[in-house]
C-alpha cells in the first residue's frame, strides 16, 4: 500500500508528495490479484485480522494507509465497524465510491497526528478497543524519520484494550520481490536497473527512477527496531498459523507480522497491571516462585495439618497452600450448585489453573478465561490444549465479548484490585451482564480494612491506585446493580504469611542462582513483597466474596455500541 498516509507539512518529503499524486489505477489490485507474489500474504493478513476480531472485543478496525481499500474494504467478516485513513484524496474518493457498507468509513487523515484526528472525530468516545492495522509494508514506504511516530500514534489510539498489527515484506524474500513484483509493476513503482544505484541487495532496499523507496526488513531487523523504541517483543516460530497474544514478531511466507499492544494512559492502573504481568522478569518470577499453575494467595493457616509439609521447602509450601485454597474455593462453588456442571467465566484468569482444576473435578460444562495480559493468556492456552471445553481471550474483564446471560458462574482470584474501586461498578456490571438470572459471582480479593491506617497508601500507590476497595464497598456496588445473597468469608491472616513466604523463596532462589531475572527487578520485588508482608495485618483483608444475580435495576445495564454487541457471539451453552 502507498505511504500517502504519512504527513502533510510545510516540508513534505519528495516521495510523500509523489504518493499524493499517484493515480488510483496505479495501486488498485497490485497485491490482491491471484498472480501477485503477495496474494498468499494478503489472504493470510485478512484471515488473521478477521480471526482476531472474532475472538476479542475489538469494536473497530482502523487501517492506517488504506490506499485503494484492498484490505479494509474486504474485511466484512470482522463484525465490527471499519475505518480506512489515507493522505491521498483520490484514494479516499475511490474507496468511498467502491466500498459501501454499514459501519465502513473512509477519511483523509495524517498518520503523524492520528490521536488528534481520532479525538476530533469523537472516536475516542465511541470506540474503546480499536484494532489498528498497517499492512503490506506501508510503514516501510513512509519516510524513515516519521515511522517511529506513526507506530506510537497507532499504539496511542489503540489504547489499553486495543492492539496494533503491522505487516512488513520479508527481507529474506527481497530478491523474489524485486523480480516478481517490482519488475512486473514498473507503472506502479517506477523503472529501475539491477544495479547498486537502484537496488541495495545487502540492506534490502530499492529506489526507482521515480523516487519510489522501500525497505524489506527481516524479523531480526524489526526486533532491533522495536528495541530502539524500548518495546520488548518476542520472535516466534516461523510460519505459525495462530496469532499469539504477546507482543511478537512472526515471519510468514512473504511477510513479517508485528503485533503490539496499545499504549495505556499514564494514569491507568489497568495498563500498569497489564504491563507488569506482560514483563518477562515478572513472568519468570511467577513461574519460578509461585508456579505456572496459578498466582493467587494460599491458605497457609491449614498447612500444619498436612504432615508432609513439615520441613518442606518454601516453594512446596507455597504450592500446597495454593492447592488448599483452590480446593476450598471449589467446595464453596459446589455447595451452591449441588455438584452440577456450570458454564463459567474466569475474570482475570492468569495461567488458567483454577479453570483446569475445576474441569478435572467435573465442575465445568464450558468455560472462558479472560485476562488483559497477553503472556498470561498465551501460557493459559498452552497449558490447556487437552481441554476442549475451555477458551481463553485476551480482553479486559470489564468489557468482554461473552454473550449476555450465557454464564452460570463468574469467578476471579485477586484480580479485581488491579482496576481500583472507581472501576468496580464496571467489573460487577459485566459479571451481571454475562450471568444468567440466578447466576453467581464468587471471587477472592485483597481489600482495605475499614480502619486501615494512612500507611496503607504505600501499598495501593505501588500499583497505581488511589485506594483499595472495602468489603462493604463491594456490597454497596452489588446492591446497586441488583445482586443479592452477599457474603464475605474472611481469611485475612494468610496475606502477610503468603507474601512473607514468597519473599523468602525469592531471596533464597536469587542467592542460589535459581532464578533468571535482572537484579533491579529482584530488588523492586523484594521491596514490594516486604511492604505487603509488613503492612497486611493492619491494612488489609482477604477472603471469598460471593453474590447472586437477582434483580435488574436502572444501573444494571448500560447500552453498548452495536459494533460491540455484534461481537457477543461467544455463547458457551
Amino acid at each position: 500500500m502507498p505511504p500517502n498516509t504519512t504527513v502533510e507539512s510545510e516540508n513534505d518529503h519528495d516521495e510523500t508528495q509523489l504518493w499524493k499524486d499517484l493515480s488510483v489505477d496505479s495501486w488498485k489490485n497490485s497485491v490482491r490479484n491471484k498472480d501477485s507474489v503477495f496474494y498468499d500474504l494478503y489472504q493470510d493478513t485478512r484471515r488473521r485480522i478477521i480471526d482476531a476480531c472474532g475472538s476479542h472485543s475489538y469494536d473497530v478496525v482502523v487501517e492506517v494507509g488504506c490506499g485503494t481499500g484492498e484490505v479494509i474494504g474486504f474485511l466484512d467478516g470482522t463484525g465490527t465497524d471499519r475505518i480506512g485513513v489515507d493522505i491521498n484524496d483520490d484514494f479516499i474518493s475511490h474507496c468511498r465510491a467502491n466500498y459501501v457498507a454499514d459501519g465502513l468509513e473512509f477519511h483523509v487523515a495524517d498518520a503523524m497526528k492520528l490521536d488528534e484526528w481520532w479525538a476530533k472525530m469523537g472516536y475516542d468516545k465511541k470506540y474503546k478497543a480499536p484494532l489498528m492495522v498497517c499492512p503490506n509494508n506501508t510503514i516501510m514506504i513512509m519516510p524513515e524519520e516519521i515511522r517511529d511516530t506513526v507506530i506510537e500514534q497507532m499504539r496511542t489510539v489503540a489504547g489499553i484494550e486495543g492492539r496494533i498489527v503491522i505487516t512488513y515484506w520479508n527481507g529474506r524474500m527481497f530478491a523474489h520481490g524485486v523480480m516478481g513484483y517490482y519488475k512486473k509493476n514498473s507503472d506502479l513503482c517506477g523503472t529501475f536497473d539491477l544495479t547498486e544505484e537502484h537496488v541495495d541487495w545487502q540492506n534490502k532496499r530499492i529506489e526507482t527512477r521515480t523516487s519510489y523507496k522501500s525497505e524489506w526488513p527481516t524479523s531480526e531487523d524489526v526486533c532491533r527496531w522495536m528495541a530502539s523504541l524500548h518495546i520488548d517483543v518476542d520472535i516466534v516460530e516461523p510460519e505459525m498459523q495462530e496469532t499469539l497474544e504477546i507482543d511478537h514478531i512472526a515471519e510468514v511466507g512473504m511477510g513479517v507480522y508485528l503485533w503490539l499492544k496499545g499504549i495505556a494512559p499514564q494514569d491507568s492502573s489497568i495498563g500498569s497491571a497489564r504491563d507488569y504481568y506482560d514483563n518477562k522478569d515478572s513472568q519468570t518470577f511467577y513461574r519460578t516462585v509461585w508456579g505456572d499453575h496459578n498466582t493467587h494467595i494460599g491458605r497457609h493457616d491449614l498447612l500444619d495439618s498436612d504432615p508432609e509439609m513439615k520441613g518442606a521447602d518454601l516453594c512446596a509450601r507455597l504450592r500446597k497452600a495454593q492447592q488448599i485454597q483452590e480446593d476450598l474455593f471449589m467446595e464453596n462453588v459446589n455447595s451452591r450448585y449441588g455438584g452440577a456442571k456450570v458454564r463459567c467465566m474466569d475474570m482475570g484468569c492468569g495461567y488458567g489453573g483454577l479453570l483446569r482444576n475445576m474441569c478435572d473435578h467435573g465442575m465445568i460444562w464450558s468455560a472462558v478465561g479472560v485476562d488483559i495480559s497477553g503472556r498470561m493468556i498465551d501460557a493459559a492456552a498452552r497449558h490447556s490444549k487437552s481441554y476442549d471445553n475451555i477458551r481463553f481471550l485476551r480482553e479486559s474483564y470489564m468489557r468482554t465479548s461473552v454473550s449476555e446471560d450465557s454464564m452460570d458462574l463468574c469467578i476471579s482470584t485477586e484480580s479485581f484490585l488491579h482496576v481500583g474501586p472507581g472501576n468496580h461498578e464496571a467489573v460487577l456490571r459485566e459479571a451481571w451482564r454475562v450471568l444468567r438470572p440466578g447466576g453467581r459471582l464468587i471471587f477472592t480479593d485483597i481489600v482495605s480494612r475499614p480502619d486501615a491506617p494512612p500507611e496503607a497508601s504505600v501499598l495501593y500507590e505501588r500499583i497505581g491506585l488511589q485506594s483499595f476497595q472495602t468489603v462493604e464497598g463491594y456490597f454497596e456496588v452489588a446492591r446497586k446493580l441488583g445482586f443479592g445473597e452477599l457474603n464475605f468469608e474472611d481469611h485475612s491472616d494468610n496475606v502477610s504469611v503468603h507474601y512473607g513466604t514468597v519473599l523468602e523463596a525469592l531471596e533464597e532462589m536469587w542467592s542460589n542462582g535459581e532464578i533468571d531475572i535482572k537484579e533491579e527487578s529482584k530488588d523492586r520485588m523484594v521491596d514490594g513483597l516486604s511492604k505487603w508482608r509488613d503492612l497486611a495485618p493492619s491494612c488489609l483483608q482477604w477472603g471469598i466474596v460471593s453474590m447472586r444475580k437477582l434483580d435488574q435495576t436502572e444501573h444494571s445495564v448500560i447500552s453498548r455500541p452495536s459494533s460491540v454487541a455484534s461481537l457477543n457471539r461467544l455463547n458457551l451453552k
